[in-house]
């Protein structure tokens, strides 16, 4: 492609688009904390012992091959000496609204997508990377913590951009450099490519954006159908998705499909468990709180339940919600049925700065 305008697609040259990422978060947070920490193998999560799993790691955890989501238990076997904490949200909440003071004295158009990653709108400004440099330099001066930066024409590029040079660094993709960019990457690098996606692609010998582009838009469509020209869009490095700053989900879910089924009952627990943590630390993380739990499976056989439990006051806690989805799952009485699917969501949705004590459960249902 060549490198003049009219090569590139109108949508590179509209938008200026920074995305911030802090780096191991809740780790660097418990550094703050507790200084003795630098520099140790740190996991914030579940016990080994409680088949809890891993929040996030400390990059001097990440060297032993410890990832988000992976159980505890496996994870102190990877490194024996790691230090394993229980989350501190609080303190990660009002870390998260010091970072986000900062990044909104720099544009009015911000898009937060956790506690600790936000997309900033800067398309008004002359130079982008200036701003982002900024952002990061006042974010470690207040707050001591480290953020790295993706600066892109829009957000899917901004995005991966930011990843690439963690920890503590910055990715700039000009608007001629975005389609050469895209190329050479996986295509389960793109947000939201999972891996069901991924696994079909894969049966073509299609595993980068560069095999999705020389097999054509066409072929795309007509192997995995109209919505795969999604796909092949982000292959090219095209997202015209806007900034969304206000928007308040109607319903948050976590789900997993099992490589192959599961029927021992220890096993379906587990993975429900799994589910759980990460629902609830993406709940927490957006300042939500629900007043609906809905837990699907999926049978061996494709056939999909779901059992739906709601109350009048919201909740947020991990107690409250763990304890209602399992009390659903049991009541599915699945003991003995293989099942290829586990999904639990939370719905009917409120920001939990608009909520009243009176509106809220705070002892177990």
């Amino acid at each position: 492609m060549k490198n003049d305008k009219s090569s590139i697609h109108p949508s590179l040259l509209t938008r200026k688009i920074i995305h911030i990422d802090l780096d191991a978060f809740f780790a660097a947070v418990e550094v703050i904390l507790n200084p003795k920490l630098k520099n140790k193998p740190l996991i914030i999560g579940g016990t080994p012992s409680s088949r809890g799993v891993v929040c996030t790691a400390s990059y001097e955890a990440r060297k032993f091959g410890i990832k988000s989501a992976m159980p505890s238990a496996q994870a102190v076997k990877l490194c024996p000496h790691a230090i394993f904490l229980k989350p501190n949200f609080e303190a990660y909440k009002n870390a998260s609204r010091e970072v986000f003071k900062i990044i909104r004295n720099f544009s009015d158009t911000v898009e937060p997508m956790s506690m600790d990653e936000a997309y900033i709108d800067v398309s008004d400004s002359k130079n982008a990377t200036l701003i982002a440099e900024n952002i990061r330099k006042n974010i470690f001066s207040d707050t001591q913590l480290t953020a790295s930066a993706g600066v892109a024409p829009n957000k899917m590029v901004a995005k991966i951009a930011s990843d690439i040079n963690k920890p503590n660094g910055i990715t700039i993709v000009k608007p001629h450099e975005v389609f050469p960019f895209m190329q050479p990457l996986l295509i389960k690098k793109i947000p939201f490519v999972g891996p069901v996606t991924t696994k079909k692609f894969s049966e073509f010998n299609i595993l980068t954006c560069s095999d999705v582009i020389s097999a054509g838009r066409d072929f795309i469509i007509n192997t995995f159908g109209a919505t795969s020209e999604w796909v092949y869009q982000r292959a090219c490095g095209i997202d015209e998705s806007p900034l969304e700053t206000t928007q308040i989900r109607k319903s948050l879910g976590e789900e997993e499909t099992f490589p192959k089924d599961i029927t021992l009952m220890e096993h379906k627990l587990r993975e429900l468990n799994k589910i759980l943590f990460n629902l609830i630390i993406c709940l927490k993380n957006k300042d939500l709180a629900a007043k609906t739990v809905t837990v699907k499976i999926k049978y061996a056989n494709f056939k999909v339940r779901t059992k739906t439990k709601s109350y009048p006051l919201y909740f947020y806690t991990e107690e409250i919600i763990a304890k209602v989805a399992l009390e659903l799952f049991h009541d599915f009485k699945c003991e003995n049925d293989s099942i290829r699917l586990i999904g639990v969501s939370v719905s009917n949705l409120i920001d939990r700065k608009d909520l009243l004590q009176e509106t809220l459960f705070s002892n177990y249902i």
